[in-house]
């Protein structure tokens, strides 16, 4: 009996609680229902206004342009730059100081005149090397048969290439020791080096292979690092348009060499054996790797008198004695058969100085003097480019028809800016004030959509050059937009894949450059609704192509006919490319991929 009561109870408390669900069930369906909200997608009006830029800041970058560049649209552009060099306060050459070598130590028989001696002197500048490596199979993208396929087989040898990457053999290579077996029954591959890496070398443009001339000057103009304008209180901003080298501050030539790039990787081995791993030979071995880079023999003179001949004088001593000591170098391409162009990566650029030195060797026996000889020892001085560094830009022949009614020329370093309006010129908008005034709207997704000039890539190959990135800001304040901040995207290797969700990347139709898209729904949901009572202000936008979105710093820029200043990002400079986008007034023809800001909502 008390089981039967049992399995009654449980089958009521089921039977109850399932008609509560349904009755809440119902309930909700009846509260919310697809009559009572309507989602729409219009299009709304852009206003623009392209400024040319005629001078820009241009000191203190992360990265510099040099050679010179022709675009289509765009006319000519050319660029150098000036920059100090650094060395350690009071640096010591050889093992003892010049004074003490001088003065001698009778209780310390090593220290001699050591007569340091130039050996040879290297600039070195790497170059920006492209990483991308989108299936994570060790092989970059460029070189990858199938970038999304971590198994396809690059080199056709019957081995995946993250097999490769795994076996430590060549992905790009079917024969990776070179000993007449593929790698797909090769049992031994020992001898192929792994660590050997291929490269791609990532912004350089023109022709990679011309062969041009690398010049180096040292410069006697002195730059202060603080403003004198300012009491010496704030950094000196330098620009692009003054040119310290055509203007005649000229020192010494320290190279002016025929130079063609080389993109390998740089290996040094090892310059003795040892003896103690018989079955080894280190001067076969590698020692050290670099990434590929600009490395252009100087004048060794210049430095022995400058540098290693001054230890222990002032002029080494603190670091605003060794830039009046040695002011500034300038560097710069000419006779190219071609157009070579290219931005630099300065974070690891440097002068190294070899020299040698002589030494004692007391061959083991501290306390006794008979058997000491002199030797000749070796050290590597390495002088960082740092302090100030400016680039000079030039522009030539650019023609006229960048600010006609259209379309948007929009190029970065000495380039352009466009303004954008949303909705109105002048800010305040009747649109606006009606979407304020609909009751419960949800701002799903807002799009400014730039559709490329077709006239611009009508002729479009794999060697045409354009920007692949727009970026846009807040004019009064120079911050991206909310929806910058909200994006948590990012990429360590593909600098265009940063913010990806925000937009701006060039998307590609049949081929072709087709629009760029840039979602601004957090922007513009604080135009349309109340936000603590008030509304955002619908001000002006800011539009240019970028490098990388990340580069957000602003610059100061002085625009053509004015004298007002204007800031501009970081990555506008970095980029020397253009783009050709229509506006809100295209050719009749291209009516339907006029400008726009796509808005979709939902009407509750």
């Amino acid at each position: 009996m008390k089981l039967i009561n049992f399995l009654l109870l449980t089958l009521f408390i089921i039977f109850f609680n399932y008609s509560c669900n349904e009755e809440f069930n119902t309930i909700g369906v009846d509260l919310v229902t697809t009559s009572d909200f309507e989602t729409k997608t219009e299009y709304f009006p852009v206003y623009t206004k392209t400024d040319s830029i005629a001078d820009i800041q241009s000191d203190r970058q992360v990265f510099m342009h040099l050679g010179e560049l022709s675009l289509p649209f765009f006319g000519r552009s050319s660029a150098n730059f000036t920059t100090q060099i650094n060395i350690p306060p009071n640096s010591i050459f050889g093992n003892f100081s010049q004074n003490r070598e001088l003065e001698g130590d009778p209780n310390n028989t090593k220290v001699i005149e050591e007569n340091e001696r130039v050996k040879d002197v290297y600039l070195e500048i790497p170059f920006i090397v492209d990483q991308r490596d989108s299936d994570n199979d060790g092989v970059i993208d460029a070189f990858d048969i199938d970038p999304n396929d971590p198994n396809s087989d690059t080199d056709g040898d019957g081995v995946t290439d993250i097999e490769e990457q795994r076996n430590g053999t060549n992905p790009l290579n079917s024969d990776s020791d070179g000993d007449g077996i593929s790698d797909l029954t090769d049992v031994d591959n020992s001898s192929y080096d792994s660590e050997n890496k291929v490269y791609s070398v990532d912004s350089i443009y023109g022709n990679k292979n011309t062969q041009f001339n690398f010049k180096v000057t040292e410069l006697t103009y002195f730059f202060n690092d603080l403003d004198p304008d300012n009491n010496f209180e704030s950094i000196k901003k330098y620009y692009s348009q003054r040119d310290y080298y055509e203007e005649g501050f000229l020192g010494r030539v320290l190279a002016d060499y025929p130079y063609e790039l080389d993109f390998n990787e740089i290996r040094y081995n090892y310059k003795e054996d040892d003896p103690e791993t018989e079955s080894i030979d280190e001067t076969e071995v590698v020692e050290t790797r670099l990434t590929p880079r600009i490395r252009i023999p100087l004048d060794k003179s210049f430095f022995q008198e400058k540098i290693l001949d001054m230890e222990s004088t002032e002029a080494l001593e603190n670091a605003n004695n060794f830039h009046n000591h040695i002011k500034s170098i300038n560097f710069r391409i000419s006779n190219s058969n071609e157009d070579i162009y290219m931005l630099l990566n300065m974070t690891g650029a440097s002068i190294k100085v070899k020299y040698n030195f002589d030494l004692v060797d007391d061959n083991g026996t501290q306390n006794i003097l008979t058997d000491d000889t002199i030797e000749e020892g070796e050290r590597v001085l390495e002088l960082p480019i740092g302090g100030v560094k400016i680039n000079h830009f030039k522009n030539y022949d650019m023609p006229e028809n960048t600010l006609s009614s259209g379309k948007i020329y929009l190029k970065g370093g000495l380039g352009t800016r466009s303004i954008l309006n949303l909705f109105d010129k002048e800010g305040s908008s009747e649109v606006i004030d009606d979407l304020r005034t609909k009751n419960n709207i949800l701002i799903n997704e807002a799009n400014l959509i730039f559709y490329v000039d077709p006239l611009f890539v009508q002729n479009w190959n794999i060697q045409s050059l354009i920007a692949e990135r727009l970026y846009v800001y807040k004019t009064s304040d120079n911050l991206p937009v909310s929806d910058y901040f909200s994006d948590p995207t990012s990429s360590e290797t593909d600098p265009t894949l940063n913010k990806i969700l925000h937009g701006g990347k060039l998307e590609y139709k049949d081929g072709k450059p087709f629009r760029y898209k840039i979602n601004i729904t957090e922007h513009v949901s604080e135009l349309i609704n109340l936000s603590d009572g008030v509304y955002s202000e619908n001000i002006p936008l800011s539009l240019v192509v970028t490098s990388d979105v990340a580069f957000i710093r602003s610059r100061t820029a002085i625009l053509k006919n004015e004298t007002d200043e204007i800031a501009i990002p970081e990555g506008a400079i970095y980029n020397p490319l253009g783009t050709v986008i229509l506006n809100e007034n295209p050719p009749e023809s291209l009516i339907d991929k006029k400008l726009t800001l796509e808005l979709k909502y939902t009407e509750f």
